[in-house]
């Protein structure tokens, strides 16, 4: 309900800054436009040193309304908008060990091995952007930004991975797989997903480039490319609150019953954002291109035609 009110007196101010602002610099050089953005781009978390976890390229896309006034070649913009995103990361090959007893009563470190995890996390924020900006000639321009980007109203995260479960033994060399007399599993596909939990508020910043295109009298069209780099500001959730990628406090460690197909039933996964292993919130590099619709609302006074004698 808060994020309704939120959106919703946001919106309210934006549409009535035009007016006040019209009202107020009605005699001065500036024009007043609204507008809408549509922004597609490429996304790549970087996650920091000593980590196993790697990054991949993800996508993602904006939409935002616009308020912004021009003042000879200058011109600076503010809007409401939605941000999509999605990026992805994995491991090559990581494992969980635990002391257990076998069913013979024996001693053993057993092992969850995991290999080609992947990770897919999505997004959506509500964000706030802010542009100033240069015309250059009647047909380059440059703008730096900065958006702040609000905690996710939804993500969500998918996992995947092959695993296989092994016993190490003090009087053996190598360790034992593919046993499942022994409860020892071969490798197999496993899956799982949920809500990412270390989700933080961002603020980015941001340079584009590119062109201004008139249209029609009082419509314009910008055609740009962006570089920006996104900042983890506070969280608004526990941090780090999973212990490892993978929950195993329902799953079966009886070696008499435990079974691949129980384990593939009670295996938990965490987002590999929400684990220790990496060791800071994820920042992340964006590139993209960004297209802009203006139209001018400036308001024009009327003149008064006095006839005098």
């Amino acid at each position: 309900m808060r994020w309704r009110i939120y959106i919703l007196s946001m919106l309210m101010l934006l549409a009535a800054m035009p007016v006040a602002a019209q009202r107020y610099s009605s005699r001065s050089s500036l024009t007043h436009w609204l507008g809408v953005s549509m922004t597609g781009f490429e996304a790549t978390p970087i996650l920091g040193k000593n980590t196993n976890v790697f990054s991949r390229p993800g996508g993602g896309g904006q939409a935002a309304l616009l308020y912004e006034m021009h003042s000879g070649h200058l011109f600076f913009n503010i809007g409401l908008g939605a941000d999509y995103t999605l990026v992805r990361c994995g491991v090559n090959t990581r494992s969980d060990a635990f002391d257990r007893v076998d069913f013979m009563g024996e001693q053993v470190l057993y092992r969850y091995v995991y290999s080609a995890w992947k990770e897919k996390q999505t997004q959506l924020r509500v964000i706030l952007p802010v542009q100033i900006g240069y015309r250059f000639g009647d047909w380059f321009y440059m703008a730096l930004g900065a958006t702040y980007r609000s905690a996710p109203v939804k993500s969500h995260f998918d996992a995947n991975t092959r695993m296989l479960t092994e016993g190490e033994y003090n009087r053996f060399i190598q360790p034992i797989r593919n046993a499942d007399a022994y409860g020892y599993w071969g490798e197999a596909d496993y899956s799982g997903g949920g809500e990412v939990l270390s989700a933080t508020h961002e603020m980015a910043v941001e340079l584009e480039l590119g062109v201004r295109i008139p249209l029609t009298h009082g419509v314009q069209m910008r055609a740009g490319v962006f570089a920006g780099y996104d900042i983890p500001l506070v969280s608004y959730k526990n941090k780090r609150s999973a212990t490892l990628a993978a929950d195993y406090s329902t799953v079966d460690t009886n070696p008499f019953s435990q079974s691949q197909a129980n384990l593939s039933q009670q295996l938990r996964f965490y987002s590999l954002f929400d684990s220790p292993e990496i060791k800071r919130d994820a920042q992340r590099v964006r590139a993209g291109m960004r297209i802009t619709f203006i139209f001018n609302v400036t308001h024009t006074p009327s003149r008064c035609m006095c006839m005098t004698e």
